[in-house]
């Protein structure tokens, strides 16, 4: 294996920050640079997402992969021909240039990461403690190391269609309704592997001003909702939150404002079994589209741009959003910065700051009391109706 010795040295910035003397990668002047990169959680994520695109990539080499259960590390290295496997992802760190953290729980192992000093890719949230996650970002700028975070619709080709053809909203709804991730996880692993493993995890650091209501809906929005409230803050950047109801069958209704006002409606319900509904809606005075997503774990060919305003007309066929995080992932490392995208982190720390709000504006009514917007009956008869 080749050592940080053998390697050329990066000079200059990596991210807009000091270059790590400690990290190295192939490549030369001539070539992209192939950076050295260990996961660990070999969940659906990265049976499914991250290591199909992570091993045929020309700038990434995957050398290790880490679970707790051993089993699942070798299905993942046999399947996607990774040489070394490990229980412990912090053993992996002498060889990899970036980690990736794909387990139920981050912080732990960002924070082991940053102090190696070698770049982070994480699963989103890095943590549902806001301060938590600041501190972190901290220490990565400090460090001079990358820490991006897995929110793809950052990234997501999709999603920035619909932003430019309603490039100002003045209001809209975001809503996901979401039956088939279990099936979906089953699909990408190896037969007899359990979709969920988080009864495993160690326990997750959270806000101590949260009561048991508000922390609920906290999970709500940075597990299930954390996509949609990233499209959110790209939509409307100064989005605050207004009004947050959890009712008792586990339905979250939401109200954001921009910052002239303006209203737009989140809405993340449980659904039926086989059912997926996942749609933004934009709109101005003289503007309209809507964005429906392809359930998980399936290709993007399935997800539209519907623009209602002339010209008007359909879009599909988009680019495979995980596609996108890692081509821009690899930008940054090699020490580039897409203009037109933002630090991952940054925007992860606005995405949980906007969470943590709506948790705190929030309450558990019953379902015979809900704000205006789409209800769960709503979503659910839309799913059926779209065929998903």
């Amino acid at each position: 294996m080749t050592t940080p010795a053998d390697m050329p040295q990066q000079r200059g910035r990596t991210n807009g920050r000091p270059h790590n003397p400690h990290l190295a990668h192939t490549g030369t002047a001539d070539s992209a640079p192939r950076f050295r990169t260990a996961v660990v959680g070999c969940g659906a994520a990265a049976f499914g997402l991250h290591l199909p695109v992570l091993t045929t990539h020309p700038g990434f080499d995957v050398v290790a992969v880490a679970d707790r259960d051993p089993a699942r590390a070798r299905h993942a290295a046999d399947a996607f021909g990774i040489d070394r496997t490990a229980r412990d992802g912090a053993t992996l760190l002498g060889d990899a240039d970036v980690l990736v953290v794909l387990t139920g729980v981050h912080d732990t192992l960002i924070a082991q990461a940053i102090a190696a000093g070698r770049h982070v890719v994480t699963e989103k949230p890095v943590s549902l403690d806001l301060e938590r996650t600041r501190e972190l970002r901290d220490r990565a700028h400090a460090a001079g190391v990358m820490l991006e975070v897995g929110a793809m619709r950052a990234h997501d080709p999709a999603l920035h269609a619909l932003l430019a053809a309603v490039p100002a909203p003045t209001g809209g709804w975001l809503v996901k309704a979401d039956g088939v991730d279990e099936a979906a996880r089953r699909r990408v692993l190896p037969h007899g592997f359990a979709p969920y493993t988080f009864a495993g995890d160690p326990p997750q650091p959270t806000p101590a001003d949260l009561g048991p209501q508000q922390l609920a809906a906290l999970q709500v929005l940075l597990w299930q909702g954390y996509h949609l409230l990233t499209a959110l803050v790209l939509a409307a950047p100064a989005a605050r939150a207004h009004t947050c109801v959890l009712d008792d069958r586990g339905t979250l209704h939401a109200t954001v404002t921009s910052g002239d006002g303006h209203a737009f409606t989140l809405v993340v319900a449980p659904a039926p079994p086989g059912c997926f509904h996942e749609q933004i809606h934009l709109a101005d005075p003289r503007h309209a589209a809507t964005l429906n997503f392809a359930p998980p774990y399936r290709a993007p060919a399935a997800t539209t741009v519907t623009v209602h305003t002339a010209p008007a007309g359909t879009e599909s066929g988009f680019r495979d959003p995980f596609a996108a995080l890692w081509t821009a992932v690899h930008q940054r490392l090699a020490g580039q910065h897409p203009a037109d995208l933002p630090t991952g982190i940054d925007l992860a720390v606005r995405v949980e700051e906007l969470a943590a709000d709506l948790a705190r504006h929030g309450r558990r009514t019953r379902r015979r009391r809900k704000p205006p917007g789409p209800s769960a009956a709503a979503l659910a008869a839309a799913c059926l109706c779209r065929g998903r």
